[in-house]
């Protein structure tokens, strides 16, 4: 990070003032409530370098056993920062560009390239909350309804033929990568042929488009893309974040795919030297750390670990951003985040423990410069059970396992009533959500009675169940540095070993778990699951998306389920979709591959001199493209005018 230019306003903010600003977030002053936030696929890294104090404090948040006595976690935490900040905020002013903002992030990035990243990290940095920021889609979300129906790099709606089996995309004209050359259809064709590769990684996002027997370019300016069998959601599939769209010049340039078509790239050709030359150097290509997009942010610098820095595209053919730079910081430690976010070191922090948000962020001094908010992003944090494993293959075991986890006591314990129960994939919000399911209830008596039924029982009295010679020990697989799995664990462990299963544990760094999972070598796990607004379960839970590094981490193989998703995609009477997307969740919820845990909603806070912040429904919840600082409000370097 360059040196910065000081603060040009200094101005105190009246308590009525204050409370106003709260009510805009919909967050009151005297809101009294937190949540602990567990990343969506676990989080974290390196861990950043903390100042004593706030090492001392985790030692001995540590150290609480929240098993034995749930209120010690409240005990262990020291008073707010009251440190001032000579930084404050008048009532608005005018949208103005310039300024940077720094945001915490938890996690580095996997990578940078659209079709290679399976976390959320990644996606925000890609993408945003609206499918527009180093990169962009053919469509995006219409936040006039939150349908997916705007054109982006598409200049309108596909047509769609009325067997719903063929939809023509029309590409904009005068769109240009960040390098200056033009944006084209080659890129769309050539996008679709490297994600649909058998020999690319791309298994994540290959399963949407399994039906998809032909793309084709037609006219100059027309894509076409036909299918086998219908899909409700094909044109959002095509058009937003399962197609991402990479610029072939860069990914290309020898043109060793130039001769293939999209039916050779799926058939026997697909399997060419020349293919399997372009697979070798997609997957190591510097272009996944330093990207080229089209949006309105581009790529400055990535330093592992660190940060990762965008600028702002001034060259950009929509509507420019206003802030001059995005610098998304990773700091692991939530205690040293909040530090940096009272020292002025960062802006916003999307994510806060509950504590936090409920004990070290109140008081005149904090409220003076900074808001908090909370935010919905449809996501739910879940145990995975590997059903290849001796242990979980049987479902009254799996049963078993939810009943010894007290789900509403760490909704209302650890993440201080941010977040509600969950039965299903679906967002209890959504018209699909199964609301007839019956929550399991934390019985560890009846667990116990499950474990005997399915033949695990303590044989020669030692303490551990056993079966057909195998004794009950599993190791738990978790986020190094995760402040969520380092409160779960123990609290699991305990219940498991009344009952007479030992659990180990195993830490690594994010990255390395997340290839564990996707290898399918571990027993259990714990993740966040961010989904788009309108779900569709196929990529996680169909028995195809287990081989291939796919997303069904759990091994769950059901063929009516199977049967139920594959009619689900076809059906495009919502009423009649719904009836088997219902049927559906109730085999899910008798098998219990996952042990859902709850929706959360998450804390933030960030600093009051940003304006025209809105709280949006797709994930992460914030539109940096539409903040603003007004100019005599404005921290950093200035932007060179329009």
């Amino acid at each position: 990070m360059t040196a910065c230019a000081s603060s040009k306003a200094s101005l105190a903010v009246s308590t009525r003032s204050a409370r106003c600003a709260l009510r805009r977030c919909g967050v009151g002053l005297k809101r009294f409530i937190a949540g602990m936030w567990l990343h969506e696929v676990a989080i974290h890294t390196r861990p950043h370098r903390a100042h004593g104090i706030m090492r001392r404090q985790e030692r001995r948040m540590k150290r609480c056993v929240f098993a034995l006595v749930f209120a010690s976690m409240l005990l262990a935490c020291t008073r707010p920062d009251q440190r001032s900040n000579e930084t404050s905020q008048q009532a608005g002013g005018a949208a103005a560009p310039g300024d940077w903002i720094i945001v915490r992030y938890e996690v580095d990035p996997e990578t940078l390239n659209p079709l290679l990243f399976t976390t959320a990290a990644a996606g925000r940095a890609l993408y945003g909350v609206n499918y527009s920021q180093i990169f962009e889609t053919l469509l995006q979300y219409d936040p006039a309804d939150w349908s997916f129906t705007k054109p982006v790099l598409a200049e309108s709606y596909p047509e769609i033929s009325p067997d719903h089996l063929t939809y023509t995309f029309t590409i904009r004209e005068r769109v240009q990568w960040h390098d200056g050359r033009p944006f084209s259809a080659d890129d769309v064709l050539f996008s679709i042929k490297v994600l649909m590769s058998p020999l690319a990684d791309t298994a994540r996002l290959r399963g949407y488009f399994l039906n998809l027997v032909d793309v084709q370019i037609v006219e100059s300016r027309k894509v076409r893309f036909t299918f086998s069998k219908p899909n409700f959601l094909n044109a959002n599939n095509l058009g937003g974040e399962a197609l991402g769209i990479i610029p072939k010049h860069v990914f290309d340039p020898a043109g060793l795919l130039d001769n293939l078509t999209y039916k050779d790239m799926i058939g026997p050709k697909g399997q060419s030297a020349a293919v399997k030359k372009f697979a070798e150097e997609f997957h190591k290509h510097p272009a996944n750390r330093v990207p080229i997009g089209t949006g309105p942010y581009r790529f400055e610098r990535w330093e592992s670990g660190k940060e990762l820095t965008l600028v702002r595209n001034d060259a950009y053919w929509g509507r420019k951003a206003y802030l001059q730079k995005i610098v998304f910081r990773v700091i692991q430690d939530y205690p040293a985040a909040l530090t940096a976010l009272k020292a002025g070191d960062v802006d916003f922090n999307p994510r806060m423990t509950p504590i936090q948000y409920a004990q070290q962020t109140s008081g005149q001094q904090f409220e003076s410069q900074f808001v908090k908010a909370t935010h919905s992003p449809p996501q739910y944090a879940f145990i995975v059970w590997n059903a290849d494993r001796p242990f979980f293959k049987d479902k009254r075991v799996r049963q078993a396992m939810t009943m010894l986890i007290d789900r509403r006591q760490i909704i209302q314990t650890l993440r201080f009533g941010l977040g509600k129960l969950t039965e299903s994939h679906f967002n209890p919000s959504s018209p699909d959500y199964n609301k007839n399911l019956k929550p399991y209830p934390y019985d560890p008596a009846r667990a116990a009675q499950l474990l005997d039924e399915a033949g695990w029982k303590d044989a020669n009295g030692d303490g551990i169940r056993e079966k057909d010679g195998v004794p009950f020990r599993f190791t738990f697989l978790g986020s190094a540095g995760s402040t969520f799995t380092d409160q779960l664990l123990p609290i699991l462990k305990e219940e498991l070993r009344k009952v007479g299963i030992e659990m180990l544990e195993r830490r690594l760094e994010f990255t390395v778990m997340i290839k564990n999972l996707r290898d399918r070598q571990f027993d259990a796990s714990t993740l966040m699951l961010v989904s788009p607004l309108v779900a569709d379960p196929y990529e996680t839970w169909h028995s195809s998306s287990i081989a291939n590094r796919g997303s069904n981490y759990a091994g769950f193989r059901n063929a009516e389920a199977d049967r139920l998703l594959e009619e689900a995609r076809m059906e495009f009477d919502a009423d009649k979709r719904r009836q088997l997307y219902w049927r559906w969740q109730e085999i899910v919820h008798e098998e219990q591959p996952y042990t859902f845990l709850y929706v959360p909603e998450d804390p933030a806070a960030y600093h009051k001199r940003f304006q025209n912040v809105v709280w949006q429904p797709p994930d992460p919840g914030y539109d940096l493209n539409q903040w603003f600082v007004p100019q005599s409000l404005q921290k950093y370097a200035l932007a060179p005018a329009n």
